[in-house]
């Protein structure tokens, strides 16, 4: 389904279930998440959630830390790279920890929907690495015959050299001699002295010692044999580099079966970030119909419901509402601030959330129907940089909406008809809800004007409901109800947030004269009507 996310504001829910992953892999896959193109393909990862939080209820938080690989098989496609040490042993981790994933899927079948092949790369890759690189990213001595042999060798070359330290340390007298005065420097093995021993030794001065106060000295004697000892470990690192590029080769071979697996961790780590955002909504599934249909019993909106668990919002009221072929277009009017606007968001980011796959927030049943795309218009669409004015940038939003609006299609328009005078605005309106009924497009509306509340009563493809607003409180509900239209109580809310009384008066004086003025103009029309 392609839909106007940003319209609904579904990038905030991406970020929640980003911050919900435990992987690089779900992240960058939260972060793109977008509605899939059918219900077969939404459904998978739907059921993927559902399994995710039962996993959750039954004690499993989902996958651990894993180290992110992506950059590795990218180097390691390019032929004769040979990848470093601790990139190797990422890899080499990652196919460790990939066996507590096989566990976690053979226990919770539809964790992932794909063969259990994708979870299995070749075994002989992750042997080689073992066998051959630390879990450091140190490439161990018996990687290769070489190695092992250098290896010995260093090995004896060091213990050489700090034969004859020791001994020159011993000749210089110093009282209780620690380890620290023989330090490494690159490959070479030095002395680390005061200025007053260091006077007393012939040999090469290597500059400060780590804390400014010591000189680095390499006495005469073991020049020669810091030299063959830096030799060999050249030799080490150029038998390493040939390790390593065989690995890469090894890496290189199975690249195909690891981006697989790469794959195969952003969806179930995406699933259990899923399942953890259930598990906060207490929401549920909701089923699927090939028909293009709407049916959300008791709905909430995810941010409104989560910032009043959080303590940092109030109480949001439950919204239940129907679409079908009885009533495929729903024209909502009532009060200003009375949740008009949030009834459009939260049936467009619930319609969107389902098909990513994931759970609604919902006290009943929900229901969403076959929609192939999701059109939105909600809020002002000015624009001072491309010359639009309020009511231009609506219409550029009818202009796209005819010419890709079908029977699969669910609308979503928020003020229908303003931004221009009133009765055309109505009758330009109407217009556009004829051509939608006539494509039998699936749609809520909302309107502060008049004249679409006894338009939608005529016509039986519109279904008038209102925001029910307290009359004796002076407050709006933020209730649906269905089958009647309401008034904005403009003045009434205008009244609340603390205009002047005697603004007030003026302004509904002035509402006599214009409801008296239109009363008026009807009986000139009749009487201007010639006779027959």
């Amino acid at each position: 389904m392609r839909a106007d996310i940003e319209a609904v504001e579904f990038g905030a829910v991406c970020r929640l279930i980003e911050r919900l992953t435990a992987t690089p892999y779900g992240a960058d896959a939260a972060h793109g998440l977008a509605p899939a193109p059918d219900q077969e393909t939404a459904l998978k990862m739907q059921r993927s959630v559902t399994a995710a939080r039962m996993a959750i209820e039954q004690g499993t938080s989902g996958l651990g830390r894993l180290p992110d690989i992506r950059a590795a098989l990218r180097q390691a496609a390019q032929t004769g790279s040979a990848l470093p040490g601790t990139a190797l042993a990422h890899i080499a981790q990652l196919l460790h920890l990939n066996k507590d994933v096989q566990a976690l899927v053979a226990r919770y079948g539809n964790l992932y929907p794909g063969p259990a092949e994708d979870l299995m790369p070749p075994p002989a890759l992750q042997a080689a690495l073992v066998d051959a690189v630390l879990p450091t990213g140190r490439i161990r001595d018996a990687a290769s015959p070489k190695l092992t042999a250098l290896a010995a060798r260093l090995t004896e070359q060091q213990q050489a050299i700090q034969a004859v330290l020791k001994k020159r340390l011993i000749e210089l007298q110093i009282k209780e001699p620690h380890t620290d005065n023989v330090v490494t420097s690159g490959a070479r093995l030095l002395l680390s002295l005061s200025a007053e021993h260091a006077a007393k030794v012939k040999g090469v001065r290597r500059g400060p010692g780590a804390n400014g106060r010591q000189q680095l000295v390499e006495p005469l004697e073991a020049v020669a044999l810091n030299n063959r000892l830096e030799a060999s470990f050249g030799e080490r690192d150029a038998e390493e580099l040939i390790v390593r590029r065989g690995l890469t080769t090894h890496v290189r071979d199975a690249t195909a079966s690891l981006d697989i697996l790469v794959g195969v961790l952003a969806w179930i780590d995406l699933a259990f970030a899923g399942g953890h955002l259930s598990v906060h909504m207490n929401a549920s599934p909701p089923r699927f119909d090939m028909a293009p249909v709407l049916h959300l019993e008791g709905a909430y909106h995810p941010a409104m419901l989560l910032a009043f668990a959080d303590k940092r919002g109030p109480q949001p009221v439950p919204l239940s509402i129907t679409l079908d072929a009885h009533h495929p277009m729903l024209l909502i009017t009532g009060p200003n601030t009375g949740g008009k606007t949030v009834v459009l968001k939260t049936v467009g980011l619930l319609v969107t959330m389902a098909y990513c796959g994931l759970h609604l927030p919902v006290e009943g049943e929900s229901v969403i129907g076959n929609f192939s795309r999701l059109i939105v218009d909600i809020g002002d669409r000015q624009s001072l940089l491309h010359q639009l004015s309020t009511f231009a940038g609506h219409v550029e939003v009818l202009k796209r909406l005819l010419s890709e609006a079908d029977a699969d299609t669910l609308v979503l328009m928020d003020e229908l008809g303003t931004g221009t005078d009133p009765e055309e605005g109505a009758a330009l309106a109407m217009a556009v809800l004829d051509e939608l009924a006539g494509r039998r497009v699936r749609g809520i509306i909302t309107t502060h004007l008049s004249p679409l509340k006894a338009y939608a009563a005529g016509h039986s493809h519109l279904t008038n409901a209102t925001m029910r607003f307290d009359s004796e409180r002076l407050v709006p509900t933020y209730q649906l109800e269905v089958g009647k239209s309401g008034s904005s109580h403009g003045l009434t809310i205008a009244e609340r947030r603390g205009l002047p009384q005697t603004l007030l008066q003026a302004a509904r004086m002035h509402l006599a004269r214009i409801a008296a003025g239109h009363e008026t103009l009807d009986k000139g029309a009749v009487d201007d009507v010639p006779p027959s």
